[in-house]
């Protein structure tokens, strides 16, 4: 059986035929990502052994990746199956080339392809860029293997991106926002602003986790989820992620009760249940954020739970909305009592690699990026220090 591949060169329509399917699909997609003349130059010369397509060698990759948490495979194959692979997917390893990964890059800020029976929405520069690393790491796997003898991606321009700004709370502002938690939720709210743990490490607090006697807290398990696994718990996110956090002295009073509940649990919703983000987002974290900018707790008005309006003497805590001169004027995200508490450190002077410690991140440069820019304060340090050591050679005169 033949297969015909129709195109057009020099303004005439023209076509060549193919003994198999493969091959013809392969034509087509290089046709359209590099123009008919490479195409028809890639047909007729000896390119050497065949290697599997895009989509074949990701699948291997992929299940090469031991000790990788199973969400992050399933984001791999969700890059294959929406980004890369209908760009590429068909395409031999071999003929790859970095233009064909700059078309694929611009593809993705501006689609211009049905995937799926629609046009892709526009990726974010870090979308992007996540996307072109998973690609890298494939490329760079199949070139340690032999399999190709260069990373297409190397070099590649990549869009640039304004990470989202990090809101950082005052100790009023955070009370202030505190004080439109529903009791019950507050335990969580405080354990993440008193120890920066990330919300999968909180929530998946155990009794045992806790020496109260010592003032610690033991971190060495997180909330997981995979399309095969479901929701899970797993190790931390990195392996500085295993940790033990000194706990503020008024945090343990807080946490005591709950604690000594001997629960399975430390944190969980009114049914005893591990605590779904989404679902606290919705129900207690943006009502009150609402409340604390001088907003109604929702913005349609619906009848509240029981559960919900325990707060403040009876008072249903949605119609109490902060007034003009007790606004925060911010909106920080669940994750921003993190940010939150690492600027509180850095303002009392604590050095930035007990900061990395504290926070468990895997290397003392993510902290430094995140959030050495705090401290304005310490360059005026470092230019005193600097004009300590250079006295004998810069002479000044003191009034």
């Amino acid at each position: 059986m033949k297969y015909d591949v129709r195109y057009r060169l020099d303004g005439a329509s023209r076509s060549i035929a193919l003994d198999s399917e493969a091959d013809a699909r392969t034509l087509v997609g290089l046709i359209r990502q590099q123009g008919p003349e490479f195409a028809l130059s890639w047909m007729k010369r000896d390119v050497g052994p065949k290697t599997a397509t895009v989509a074949e060698y990701a699948e291997t990759y992929i299940a090469s990746k031991s000790g990788v948490e199973g969400k992050t495979l399933d984001h791999y194959r969700m890059f294959m199956r929406r980004s890369i692979g209908p760009w590429m997917g068909h395409l031999p390893l071999n003929m790859v080339t970095p233009d064909t990964i700059a078309g694929w890059i611009n593809e993705q800020s501006t689609p211009t392809r049905e995937v799926e029976g629609k046009l892709p929405k526009p990726l974010g520069a870090k979308t992007i860029k996540n996307r072109h690393g998973f690609l890298y790491a494939m490329f760079q796997h199949a070139v340690q293997r032999g399999v190709v003898d260069r990373n297409p991606c190397e070099g590649s321009n990549m869009p640039s991106s304004e990470s989202r700004e990090m809101t950082f709370l005052s100790g009023d502002e955070y009370t202030r926002l505190l004080s439109f938690i529903p009791v019950q939720w507050q335990p969580l709210i405080q354990t993440l602003a008193g120890t920066g743990m990330r919300w999968s490490e909180a929530t998946a607090l155990r009794p045992g986790d806790f020496d109260l006697e010592a003032g610690v807290v033991r971190v060495s398990r997180a909330w997981k989820d995979s399309q095969a696994k479901g929701r899970y718990l797993g190790a931390p996110k990195t392996s500085r992620s295993k940790r033990t956090i000194s706990l503020p002295p008024g945090l343990i009073d807080v946490v005591r009760p709950l604690v000594e509940a001997r629960g399975e649990l430390v944190f969980t919703n009114r049914h005893g249940n591990a605590i779904l983000q989404q679902t606290f987002y919705k129900e207690v974290w943006e009502p009150a954020r609402n409340l604390a900018n001088g907003r109604p707790a929702f913005k349609v008005e619906r009848k509240h739970k029981d559960h919900w309006v325990p707060n403040r003497g009876g008072v249903e805590w949605f119609d109490q909305p902060a007034p003009d001169g007790q606004k925060i004027h911010k909106e920080p995200r669940i994750h921003d009592l993190r940010h939150t508490h690492a600027s509180w450190l850095i303002n009392a002077g604590v050095p930035l690699p007990v900061i990395q410690r504290r926070l468990g991140h895997e290397s003392i440069t993510t902290t430094v990026d995140r959030y050495g820019h705090l401290s304005p304060d310490n360059l005026t340090l470092a230019a005193q220090a600097t004009q300590v050591a250079m006295a004998g050679a810069l002479p000044e005169i003191e009034a």
